[in-house]
């Protein structure tokens, strides 16, 4: 009769037990940063091409259109300040032609709706960084009792494009109309046309990034300021009416690249009164930013998407905000 083996096979120690954990931890800490690292490049990468499928439509509604959309159109309609907004004109040539069909062309107050996924209240994938964080959802609730989509990104207005008695309108895009509202030494809106960016299609702004996150800012909004909306609401791709619009829909030059508030509301050295808080609010509201590493995504009047870096310098970042100053960019990004 053979021998039968009867030993038992060895377990772990204690010991090997811990140094595996322990290995298992160090690769888990080596890798861990390089797949976060990889997700936010294709974040990146998806923002990019969001952006740069909005420039192609822009460039393609001025072939059928003669100009580029409007940042916002201002009339007085049932005696009330009502307009459509640069994205509402581009429905059609993002592929949501489906959206823009349910919408009045007449009465700009008619597409705000509690309804979600309609009209106004249309979440529109194209228009939302996968890196943008929007806290109360898209769309989100208001306080007017209606529902609103979101968007990450803004058209490109100028050296300052908020509020929109402070608006320079020396952009690629900004209110038109009959109310339309500017700077008291700002040029009267008008829509643009390529033959306008006499700075050159490559060296000039159509969009760029934003980001929603500021808890700095959400502070003044939890006072009541800010309309007592925190960053996140800041967003409408359709705000359908009032002065407020441009804070929804415009970005330019007024701020540094990824600007956020710098202080808290009743911090020492913060803002005390309404209007001392007024510049901040509108400085942070037309920022150019991004929750990417490094800068944030633009896209230019040639259809090229670049990277604006968080270190360029303001002074230059103005300078490929405005359409026509016909000065030399050193430093390109």
């Amino acid at each position: 009769m053979p021998e039968m083996n009867t030993r038992r096979s060895r377990g772990f120690t204690m010991v090997e037990l811990l140094t595996t954990i322990a290995l298992l931890s160090m690769l888990l800490a080596i890798l861990l940063p390089a797949v976060q690292s990889a997700r936010e490049t294709a974040r990146r990468s998806r923002c990019a091409g969001n952006l740069r499928q909005i420039g192609l439509a822009s460039l393609h509604y001025h072939d059928a259109k003669k100009a580029l959309p409007p940042g916002l159109t201002q009339e007085r309609i049932h005696d009330e300040l009502q307009g459509h907004s640069a994205f509402y004109f581009l429905l059609p040539f993002l592929e949501e032609k489906a959206v823009f069909d349910q919408m009045d062309a007449r009465v700009p107050r008619n597409n705000v709706t509690p309804v979600a996924g309609t009209k106004a209240a249309a979440a529109l994938p194209i228009l939302v960084c996968p890196s943008d964080v929007f806290a109360a959802g898209n769309p989100f609730d208001a306080t007017d009792g209606n529902r609103y989509g979101v968007t990450s990104y803004r058209a490109n207005g100028g050296s300052r494009p908020v509020a929109a008695t402070e608006a320079t309108n020396d952009g690629t895009f900004m209110a038109t109309g009959s109310q339309a509202r500017r700077a008291a030494t700002a040029a009267p809106g008008q829509v643009v046309r390529l033959a306008h960016i006499t700075d050159g299609a490559a060296k000039t702004l159509l969009f760029a990034e934003t980001s929603h996150a500021d808890e700095g800012f959400d502070t003044f909004s939890a006072m009541g300021l800010n309309g007592g909306q925190p960053i996140a609401h800041w967003s409408r791709w359709y705000p359908g009416g009032d002065d407020s619009g441009l804070g929804h829909l415009m970005c330019g030059a007024f701020a540094p690249i990824k600007y956020e508030t710098p202080f808290r509301h009743s911090e020492p050295g913060a803002p005390a009164t309404p209007s001392d808080w007024a510049v901040h609010q509108d400085r942070r509201l037309g920022a150019i930013g991004s929750q990417h590493r490094m800068g944030a995504n633009g896209v230019f009047a040639d259809g090229s998407v670049r990277l604006l870096e968080e270190s360029m310098e303001q002074s230059v970042l103005t300078l490929i905000c405005r359409r026509a100053d016909g000065q030399q960019i050193a430093n390109m990004p």
